[in-house]
């Protein structure tokens, strides 16, 4: 449909032409305002979506004739140990990358994939608003934001492209967050809020959409993060990036802080491999719940490099013997933790032959044995790590392996889903196992500088069986250093901090002769030459009721004392 619907009789004569009658069986019975109403969004839907909704039905057709007759999508494949670079974060290697990537900074656009509420949490908010920890109760934007401003310093200020892809549910309140906070000292002209809308429900393998009950408007649902390729096209956001000289794209997701501090490194195996696209990826064991990286070859000899989701895995490989593992016991498979670098010439190329649609999928809950209807409304979804299946052969795609709490630390599950996490020795992946790996990596990076802290226990939580146990709580703002690099060229002399103690720190400090024990904020220009003994300093405790406890605390388990 290229123009717009106007009028009830063109509204009747196309919805019959693309058999979605049924939708206007009663239309009699509503005012001109409803009529109205149910033009617009048609003509809404069919501008979101690229060929309108009489191509999202044709697809939809399609794949749902597949679905019924229980068609694997892998059928014709088998499943080999995939191509990429494993980095070992201890090793000179590391250090190498690092440096190289760097340099790579200044020409690399950021999209956060942030359509997300905090339902699975237990948070009614949106969840880039959640402090990633208690010390500072800094969100995950304000640090995705400072993370850049402060990526962008060490190349003269250029400013560095920030788009963030929004829904229904958070676009304003992801508005109102940046709005409120000066957008974090980003200038707004760099941040690009792109708003990812629905798609119709679907009530049978006719494809006919599904109404809002008691309503003529069409029943609409997520269609899923693979929508950002589309919005990045439709937009004109990655090709006016290329035109601007920019190389790489880096797509990450809501609640994962550690990804910024792997991406010197990944940038780094991008530009010496020259990855079109490079997925940072992590150990998964056998069965885990984390889709898989794969090198997939067809009956042609055809092969790709592509994320397989945990639930397809098991019969594809089943043929095959199982998954391979290695000594220690990980699948050969690495774990895609949905964070992706591409090269933005290949990339933005891509967009324009595709306009960035993602091969779709469809989990219809048939009704009965006939596999004809539903049990309730379902769409077509799409994810954006099946990008590769808009490549060919020629195309190099790759992945970049690192230590799991180094580099991904998600946070989505609520107290019950992780506790049964822990009784399966399987990460947590909720609000208390982000804090910990957050505090952990920067212990880590401060150790991999130089300074002395023991790998001890100093806050033990147990909440309803729930356990955490922490170490120090050491804060790196990104202003101190954003490569390990950086941080070293802090440390200037003998740096000791205990594990009791809570530090934060910040700025172009210097530590020259520091001994803390307790609470230290160094935060500010010039050397800090410091003894500090606090035996009263913060300890996490567990929550003892959950009345009147902000949800952003309460999803947690326990509480910050002062």
């Amino acid at each position: 449909m290229n123009q717009d619907i106007q009028t009830q009789e063109q509204l009747i004569e196309y919805l019959t032409s693309i058999d979605q009658q049924h939708l206007i069986t009663y239309i009699n019975n509503y005012t001109q305002q409803q009529i109205t109403e149910f033009i617009d969004q048609i003509n809404q839907l069919n501008k979101n979506y690229p060929g309108g909704i009489q191509e999202y039905a044709n697809r939809a057709r399609k794949l749902l004739l597949d679905a019924s007759e229980d068609v694997n999508p892998f059928a014709e494949y088998t499943a080999h140990v995939p191509q990429g670079q494993n980095v070992d974060i201890y090793s000179d290697e590391y250090s190498r990358l690092e440096q190289l990537g760097v340099e790579e900074i200044k020409d690399t656009c950021f999209v956060l994939v942030a359509g997300g509420l905090g339902e699975r949490l237990g948070y009614d908010g949106i969840k880039v608003a959640l402090p990633i920890e208690l010390v500072t109760n800094t969100t995950y934007l304000e640090y995705y934001c400072q993370f850049i401003l402060n990526l962008q310093k060490k190349h003269g200020n250029k400013l560095l492209p920030f788009a963030i892809m929004t829904s229904d549910d958070t676009h304003k309140l992801t508005l109102q967050l940046l709005e409120n906070n000066l957008y974090f000292g980003l200038q707004k002209e760099q941040v690009s809020l792109i708003k990812q809308e629905k798609v119709p429900a679907m009530l049978d393998n006719l494809a006919h959409f599904a109404q809002v009950p008691g309503k003529l408007l069409i029943d609409t649902k997520p269609h899923g993060h693979g929508d950002i390729h589309t919005l990045l096209y439709m937009s004109g956001l990655a090709q006016k990036w290329k035109n601007e000289g920019r190389k790489w794209l880096f797509i990450f997701q809501d609640t994962n802080a550690q990804a910024f501090r792997a991406l010197p490194v990944v940038l780094g195996v991008s530009k010496e491999n020259k990855f079109e696209l490079n997925s940072i990826v992590v150990s998964r064991k056998p069965g885990e719940a984390v889709g898989a990286i794969c090198y997939l070859v067809d009956k042609n000899n055809k092969g790709l490099t592509l994320n397989v989701e945990y639930n397809q895995l098991d019969p594809l490989v089943k043929a095959q013997g199982g998954e391979p593992v290695d000594e220690q016991g990980f699948s050969k498979y690495p774990g895609n933790i949905n964070c992706l670098l591409f090269s933005l010439n290949e990339y933005e190329t891509v967009l324009q032959e595709t306009k960035g649609l993602i091969a779709e999928f469809i989990n219809p809950k048939y009704a009965d044995a006939t596999k004809t209807k539903f049990k309730s409304s379902s769409r077509l979804e799409c994810m954006m790590q099946d990008y590769p299946k808009l490549l060919g052969p020629e195309n190099k795609v790759g992945f970049t392996a690192l230590n799991r709490r180094f580099c991904f630390s998600a946070c989505k599950n609520d107290l019950a889903t992780a506790l049964t996490k822990q009784k399966s020795n399987l990460p947590l992946e909720c609000a208390g196992s982000s804090e910990n790996d957050f505090y952990w990596l920067n212990a880590e990076l401060l150790r991999m500088a130089g300074v002395k802290i023991p790998d001890q226990i100093s806050d033990e939580v147990n909440y309803n069986g729930l356990e955490f146990k922490f170490g120090p709580k050491i804060v790196l703002h990104p202003s101190f250093g954003v490569t390990l690099s950086e941080i070293k060229s802090r440390i200037k002399g003998n740096v000791q901090i205990s594990s009791n103690s809570t530090v934060i720190l910040g700025g172009q400090a210097e530590l020259h002769s520091v001994n803390i024990d307790g609470y230290a904020q160094l935060f500010g220009n010039g050397q800090f030459n410091v003894d500090i003994k606090d035996t009263n300093g913060p300890k996490l405790v567990a929550l003892e009721q959950q009345d009147g406890v902000p949800g952003y605390i309460k999803i947690r388990g326990y509480r910050l004392q002062k």
